[in-house]
């Protein structure tokens, strides 16, 4: 079925965000639900509209009445193509309720009624500004978040069926506040499954998913779930920080919705949330923060640490709009409701109190005892004394000694303590005569003196050791004392033997 062109009764032509040609006609019999409609023109130099404005006229035909009331609720869609002559040249769609319309003084037409696009929900300060009869502050967030709930509700509609909607796009949803709904603006971008070549490759500003920078031109559920979350971005984050993708939105939603907007934003498309993913977040949202918040979980993992060291706490909570942190010692830390960690600096043990609140009430949790110990601490070490010769024979590195003492000149090595401890390299001994041999009579040697000498010199070097730096000076001549006592002895020995 196709309707003439000049059987159209034009009542007037209308303002609309796209700029095209847009009448309020007459219901032709048999159009539509109500006694008026809008009659738009093809866009010109827009290959493939007619097509696949046919198939949607078909797709609306092919849905049970319930979900065709459902689709015209929510959707401004073609109902009819019109031709002129045999060649289609426009299409027919309902018509906007007069809630969806905001009045606007002009310097030329004087007051004028427009469709209240997102523009205005995304820009307040403008909408103050111009008298406009509704304004959503930034900081109303279930009010901005009950849009972003209807928008998803209808994308939703759409992709559960195959059709993609593609120019998603501030201009084509309008809202209203009483109540508060929206409705999205069917084009020739939107699509079936059957049709789906055919539809213009359109993105409006701001909107080109990733794959279409890189060289994609054919736009489906994947490229719409991107544009969602830019447009589901800009709605809550308005007037926010910009410097990053996601910066306006901190301190706007909590943690799972800020994994929501990674995945959206900078994921592949196949990790993208769907329309339905979104709508489930914001409704459980709003129900969250309709009643006072929840605390599902709050601790430390683990529940100890050392004194004076960080330690990172962890939550789960729902429904929150202020989120603050108390410590066992007086400390009030005010968190960002976008994150669910958060490290501090361990003092002393004790439990630690989570607060959440909204405008509906207030919620506490407390942590388990978080313990807190000191770490060890070395404050005296006793080091025995050498003793006699034969325990100090218990296998130390003699060779740094030696080098360092005996021949070495620097003693500055021992203002930090010996890094080995070890005995002195003594020089060789002089050739001393077999003890074995038949010749010596081995009384003739006074072990017990030799003993004492060496024990003498080690109880010295002991005592001088532990006296520190200036004690330390005085090895070197300790060890030519044992050199020197030693070598007279062998002499004994020596000429003991000799008489």
């Amino acid at each position: 079925m196709s309707i003439e062109l000049a059987d159209l009764s034009i009542l007037r032509t209308l303002e609309v965000p796209e700029g095209f040609p847009v009448s309020e006609i007459k219901a032709p019999k048999g159009v539509g639900r109500g006694f008026r409609c809008l009659y738009r023109d093809f866009v010109p130099g827009r290959s493939g509209s007619e097509e696949n404005i046919r198939e949607l006229i078909k797709f609306r035909r092919r849905l049970s009445d319930k979900d065709r009331r459902t689709l015209d609720s929510m959707f401004l869609w073609p109902l009819e193509i019109v031709e002129s002559h045999g060649a289609a040249v426009g299409y027919i769609t309902g018509i906007l309720p007069s809630r969806f319309e905001e009045s606007l003084h002009t310097p030329h037409s004087g007051q004028a009624k427009v469709a209240r696009t997102l523009d205005w929900l995304n820009r307040p300060a403008h909408a103050r500004a111009v008298e406009a009869s509704l304004v959503v502050e930034p900081e109303d967030i279930v009010s901005r978040m009950t849009y972003c709930a209807q928008i998803a509700r209808a994308v939703h509609f759409l992709h559960s069926r195959d059709v993609v909607f593609g120019d998603i796009g501030p201009l084509r949803v309008v809202w209203s506040s009483d109540p508060i709904d929206v409705v999205l603006l069917a084009s020739e971008c939107t699509s079936s499954g059957t049709s789906r070549s055919s539809v213009p490759d359109i993105h409006a500003p701001g909107m080109r998913p990733p794959e279409s920078v890189r060289g994609q031109s054919v736009q489906d559920i994947g490229t719409d779930r991107y544009k969602l979350a830019v447009m589901f971005r800009d709605i809550l984050g308005v007037d926010g920080d910009r410097s990053t993708v996601l910066a306006a939105l901190s301190g706007r939603i909590d943690h799972d919705g800020i994994v929501l907007f990674e995945n959206g934003l900078g994921g592949t498309s196949e990790l993208r949330p769907s329309a339905l993913d979104w709508y489930e977040y914001f409704y459980s949202q709003i129900m969250s923060l309709t009643t006072p918040p929840s605390i599902g979980m709050f601790g430390a993992v683990p529940g100890h640490g050392l004194r004076n060291q960080y330690i990172e706490f962890t939550w789960h909570a729902a429904g929150y709009r202020e989120l603050v942190l108390e410590t066992p010692w007086g400390e009030v830390h005010k968190l960002d409701i976008s994150e669910s960690k958060h490290r501090l600096m361990l003092k002393q043990s004790g439990q630690f109190r989570l607060t959440a609140s909204n405008r509906h009430g207030t919620t506490e949790r407390l942590s388990d005892v978080v313990y807190a110990f000191d770490p060890p601490t070395v404050r005296f070490v006793e080091v025995p004394e050498l003793g006699g010769v034969e325990k100090a024979m218990t296998g130390l590195d003699s060779t740094i000694l030696s080098d360092r003492v005996v021949e070495g000149a620097e003693f500055s090595w021992l203002d930090g303590g010996f890094d080995a401890v070890a005995s002195p390299q003594l020089p060789p001994l002089p050739d001393l005569p077999q003890f074995a041999s038949a010749g010596v009579a081995l009384e003739q040697v006074d072990w017990q003196g030799l003993t004492s000498v060496i024990d003498d010199v080690m109880r010295a070097a002991d005592t001088e050791v532990r006296g520190g730096v200036r004690a330390g000076r005085d090895l070197r001549t300790s060890a030519a004392m044992l050199v020197s006592r030693v070598q007279s002895l062998a002499s004994r020995v020596v000429n003991a033997r000799s008489r």
